[in-house]
């Protein structure tokens, strides 16, 4: 089953007691919609997982780059236009090492911020949730908890935390 359902509450007492039951039972909320920040309801909600990936992208985009850009100054010294000036060797590596610390930097930038939109899922103009009208009262007067959606969990919120109303977002 996918979608969200949202529980609405009266105040934010009753949001913080819901939320702190709902956790001890084993079903923490993914997110609460208030009209003011609470300082103690993040505690509460479902863990974030805090592991991401975009270092590793941009490590590998950093190593990417330092390679091309060595490869681009290497083939047009030695392959495409050889110059013998001195009897110097063609490959002079020390003399080549400034294009690719400036693309490795060029490349783990760029690619960085692309997989961080990228990972993040933006720009996203339209969420399920923009359909409840839940959402539209949480912004003045109204507190909701988010939870996903499965199979007997409105039975489950009306006997153990008394929501106001119960709502479904696809």
């Amino acid at each position: 089953m996918t979608g969200f359902v949202l529980a609405e509450f009266q105040n934010a007492d009753d949001l913080m007691q819901a939320a702190a039951k709902a956790r001890d039972l084993g079903r923490p909320p993914l997110d609460a919609l208030t009209p003011f920040a609470m300082a103690d309801l993040p505690e509460l909600l479902t863990p974030v997982n805090s592991v991401s990936l975009i270092g590793w992208v941009m490590v590998i985009a950093g190593a990417l780059g330092a390679c091309a850009g060595y490869f681009i100054q290497w083939y047009s010294a030695v392959i495409d236009y050889p110059i013998i000036s001195g009897n110097r060797p063609l490959d002079s590596w020390p003399a080549f090492l400034l294009v690719p610390y400036e693309t490795t930097i060029l490349g783990a930038g760029v690619v960085g911020m692309l997989g961080w939109l990228w990972f993040c899922g933006l720009p996203k103009l339209y969420h399920p949730l923009f359909e409840a009208p839940a959402t539209l009262r949480a912004c003045q007067d109204r507190y909701v908890l988010i939870f996903p959606a499965s199979k007997n969990l409105d039975d489950w919120l009306k006997r153990n935390l008394h929501p106001l109303g119960i709502e479904h977002s696809i």
